[in-house]
């Protein structure tokens, strides 16, 4: 019987992990096929930046309100109701409308990946897991969602190759992907429990008012978000290590290219990886280390001036990066079980956390750019910019010993078995 329901939970974390690398494609379809966009909708580099914010500003709202109604309502309904929509949405998109409602289509769908998915998508994952697996389902959770990403996305791009590589080939392309969600929405209404089902559902989530006064008050909510924050700066300052070994090493597009796709696969090992070690040695511990291994490794680039002969180490140091990003994605959300946050509240909890521990989307790229135009001259500009990450890392290593001290009241080095 044991044996039984650790294979059904483990068969709803596989589920939840297809999901998590299928809902987020069509929102961020331009990322894989912007130039055949472009033409296909007859848009021009504009508008297409200002349906990727749409999307974005859209997401930034209903963090807070998604956390709320995943604490309100059924994880199960809410990621099938959020499948099934943005498949709709995707179909609709098929058609190629007019740009005020291409803009629409991605505004409904930045709202029902955080209003309806996002949160729900983490409690359902704690509520899978124990007070001891919380780090494997979750580092699980993340390899799973980049590796069916990475499946999905060149099953689309082989399809699209076929159908021509042109305006039929994209609508083809666009419905394959929206079919899929509608596949994975369907899997989602079988495999996930119902709450009845679910532990700690015993006792109905207290009015919303309520709920985020008292999340507002727990100290580490405000802790665990500030930890996020400081290593997802380096996951979202990833993209600049393309033009950094073009414009630096002197490496081709083409191996700028293949480096930040080799620093993304190495989640699918490097987050479960990181989920056994955190059940292992605990969430924050683990933390700490991959912070500190990340901070390092982000200095060296600041340290030594990058040359073509120099290689080997922007090839070796930047999978370092990469591994630690991922391990720390994969891990960061069971930081709430340590940190002792109601299962209940964990809906309303992770609106808060996601609200402003993904602001670096907004303020990284923007300091980036300001960095690279201002001091140009022999890559200046970005050792200023990792030296900018390798803080971030620092303080959220710091902040990770406050952390472990404020939940534990001890004084016990972080480090320490």
């Amino acid at each position: 019987m044991e044996t039984k329901k650790s294979s059904k939970r483990w068969g709803a974390l596989t589920v939840l992990s297809m999901g998590g690398g299928s809902i987020y494609i069509l929102p961020y379809l331009s990322s894989y096929l912007y130039i055949p966009m472009k033409d296909a909708m007859h848009l021009n580099n504009t508008q297409l930046g200002l349906m990727t914010s749409a999307m974005g500003f859209a997401a930034m709202i209903f963090y807070w309100p998604g956390g709320w109604i995943a604490d309100r309502f059924s994880p199960r309904h809410l990621l099938t109701l959020s499948f099934v929509i943005n498949g709709l949405l995707g179909l609709w998109l098929a058609t190629f409308p007019p740009f005020p409602v291409l803009l629409t289509i991605e505004l409904l769908m930045g709202v029902f990946l955080t209003l309806t998915y996002w949160s729900s998508l983490v409690k359902a994952t704690r509520q899978l897991a124990s007070g001891a697996e919380q780090g494997r389902f979750f580092g699980f959770l993340e390899g799973g969602r980049n590796l069916m990403a990475g499946f999905v996305i060149a099953a689309g791009l082989a399809l699209f190759a076929k159908m021509g590589s042109g305006t039929i080939g994209l609508r083809w392309t666009i419905i394959l992907f929206s079919m899929e969600l509608f596949v994975i929405g369907f899997l989602t209404w079988i495999f996930i429990s119902h709450p009845a089902d679910a532990k700690d559902q015993s006792i109905s989530p207290p009015a919303v008012w309520e709920s985020i006064v008292h999340v507002v008050k727990i100290r580490s909510v405000w802790m665990v978000m500030s930890i996020i924050l400081c290593a997802y700066v380096t996951s979202v300052g990833i993209t600049y290590f393309t033009p950094y070994a073009t414009d630096v090493y002197k490496q081709s597009v083409v191996f700028g290219g293949m480096l930040y796709t080799i620093m993304q696969w190495t989640s699918v090992l490097a987050s479960p990886a990181a989920g056994f070690l955190a059940d292992r040695f605990t969430t924050s511990r683990t933390t700490f280390w991959l912070l500190v291994v990340m901070g390092f490794c982000l200095f060296l680039f600041v340290w030594i001036k990058g040359s073509p002969a120099l290689f080997y180490l922007l090839l070796i140091n930047s999978i370092a990066i990469g591994c630690a990003i991922y391990a720390l994605r994969g891990i960061y959300y069971a930081l709430l079980e340590e940190g002792k946050i109601p299962v209940l509240l964990t809906g309303t909890a992770t609106g808060l956390i996601s609200l402003v521990a993904y602001t670096p989307d907004i303020f990284i790229p923007i300091i980036a750019g300001h960095l690279l135009d201002r001091y140009p001259a022999g890559g200046l500009g970005y050792r200023y910019f990792f030296l900018l990450l390798g803080l971030f890392a620092v303080a959220g290593a710091f902040l990770t010993i406050v952390f472990r001290r404020s939940i534990s009241g001890s004084r016990q080095d972080p480090c320490d078995p």
